[in-house]
């Protein structure tokens, strides 16, 4: 009897120093915060640590673990509680599971690759385990992509220099100059490639990427976006766009990078071509005299897609131009480069 009172007295005592905050589970069965400790918080340590924030793996939510958390947080625009609910780990994972690998390139840097990406270098080298900042062409780098920097390509046409392919994006000329690893920003070529950086936006779910617009053609705006008194039935209505006036015949083109999915009549809206950029954005080109594109077609920022012209209803050559998210159109003004 006396030997099986101090067996259930040991197992009391054993029993009493386990804690709910000790219990071993897995990331997501439980919300996580200060002074938790198990294996779903050693979890969320190596996810974090991913993603290239600097913190201690050792299973214990404790303050550094929660600075950490409330910064990720405040990174991504979610409440910053340092609690890790459903809504934060789910952008944790998201970013996770898109990790990227980048390939060193002869002449790379991780200061360039860093600046590529949106990251620090000091993060790529946190992540990668690197004592030093030395690399070699071919060596793979895990980039922790829940900063990454989305990126577009643009090709170079003629009379085009850096200065004023950088203006198009609101860019400088030697930040463009440096993602793109130029080391002669005075000399590129027609036809040459270039990265330009858009940005990221981030959700719970998913990551949308809003393209960087550039100017579809040069000129003055006739009419601007909101409502207005029709120049031609003298209706008060909403004008969806803004109407850049331009010679008849002058190239339109491409406001950013996408494909083709309209080209055809559009009723008062003329000869008109509407672009997918992805993320809920299109783009609206509207009078057009001429496609220099079809349907289906994909295109880079700056290509020429039609000419301009004043088919439907207008008062004379000019383009039309609408920008529109999710089918709810936004003033052009308040995306594109200021002149």
């Amino acid at each position: 009897m006396r030997v099986r009172f101090i067996v259930l007295l040991i197992i009391f005592i054993m029993l009493s120093l386990v804690t709910p905050t000790s219990i071993a589970d897995e990331l997501g069965v439980r919300n996580l915060k200060m002074g938790m400790r198990g294996n779903d918080v050693q979890q969320l340590q190596e996810n974090l640590k991913k993603l290239g924030y600097n913190l201690a793996i050792d299973g214990i939510f404790g303050p550094e673990t929660d600075a950490v958390v409330r910064q990720f947080q405040r990174q991504y625009q979610l409440a910053v509680d340092g609690i890790v609910g459903p809504q934060t780990l789910s952008v944790l994972l998201a970013l996770v599971n898109t990790q990227q690998v980048y390939v060193v390139k002869a002449g790379d840097t991780l200061s360039h690759i860093a600046k590529k990406y949106g990251v620090t270098y000091q993060q790529i080298m946190d992540v990668n385990n690197l004592s030093s900042t030395t690399i070699y062409p071919g060596q793979q780098l895990v980039i922790p992509t829940g900063s990454a920097v989305i990126t577009q390509e643009y090709v170079v046409q003629s009379g085009d220099n850096l200065s004023t392919i950088a203006q198009r994006f609101g860019l400088s000329a030697a930040d463009l100059a440096e993602f793109n690893a130029l080391s002669d920003p005075n000399k590129i070529r027609v036809g040459q490639l270039l990265s330009i950086p858009t940005t990221t936006v981030v959700t719970a779910t998913t990551r949308t990427t809003k393209p960087s617009f550039i100017w579809p053609v040069e000129g003055p705006i006739s009419s601007p976006y909101g409502w207005r008194i029709h120049p031609i039935t003298k209706v008060r209505h909403f004008h969806g766009g803004i109407d850049i006036a331009a010679p008849q015949g002058t190239i339109i083109r491409a406001a950013a990078p996408g494909r083709v999915i309209k080209a055809e009549w559009m009723g008062d809206f003329g000869y008109g071509i509407v672009i997918d950029h992805g993320g809920g954005y299109t783009t609206w080109y509207g009078h057009c005299s001429q496609f220099l594109v079809k349907v289906g077609d994909q295109v880079s920022a700056n290509q020429p897609i039609a000419r301009v012209g004043s088919t439907g209803l207008t008062t004379g050559p000019h383009l039309d131009f609408r920008i529109k998210l999710n089918n709810e159109t936004l003033n052009p003004l308040d995306l594109l480069p200021r002149k």
